[in-house]
């Protein structure tokens, strides 16, 4: 997937505005459904200033999930960082990106409709940049409770990476399969993470 070339903050918010509205009509039809002119339609734009933004409809179609995706990880970020303590922090991570689908109906729609947003395997992850920074990013928050001593872990980026796995799972049962009960469940389950964590 080939990024975008951002000129100004114009076109930045005409990028932006394109890749919403992408996100909610392909949450509407699906992909397969979804032509460029309703896109294009939903924004009172012809079909061809699209192809300023993507290649075809896949490429927009991997933008507009990528910025989606990119949106969510952002979310959980901002809450994160507003924690000082190293606990709190961690579990508000979690608990903010695993929440974070229940109030945004677009992208937990794409999601439930298309499986192969969650491959079994790395190779064939569409998003691997944007999943390799999450990984990133726990692995920060882990080593920031190893430094303050309340973390025992000895490979923070191994343990960030079993951990984001079983994110991934929780979110496919949570919203792709909706066994019920899922945020109970994840917050049971987060706690045990974190008992397995902490110094002792």
């Amino acid at each position: 997937m080939k990024e975008m070339f951002i000129n100004s903050p114009k076109t930045q918010a005409r990028q932006i505005q394109v890749l919403e509205t992408a996100l909610e009509v392909f949450s509407e039809y699906g992909y397969r459904k979804t032509g460029m002119e309703d896109i294009a339609s939903r924004m009172n734009l012809a079909v061809g200033t699209l192809y300023r933004y993507a290649h075809d409809k896949q490429d927009l179609y991997q933008k507009a999930v990528a910025y989606g995706l990119a949106q969510w990880q952002e979310n959980a970020l901002l809450a994160a960082q507003k924690c000082t303590d190293p606990v709190l922090r961690f579990r508000t991570l979690c608990c903010s990106a695993f929440s974070y689908l229940r109030e945004e109906p677009h992208l937990r729609r794409i999601l439930s409709a298309d499986p192969s947003l969650f491959p079994l395997f790395e190779a064939e992850d569409p998003f691997t940049s944007i999943n390799n920074r999450s990984v990133k990013i726990l692995q920060q928050f882990i080593q920031e409770g190893v430094e303050a001593k309340v973390f025992s872990v000895s490979n923070a980026h191994a343990a960030a990476r079993i951990l984001f796995s079983l994110y991934h799972v929780s979110i496919q049962k949570a919203y792709v399969l909706e066994t019920g009960d899922e945020q109970k469940q994840f917050e049971q389950s987060l706690d045990l993470v974190l008992y397995g964590l902490l110094t002792r």
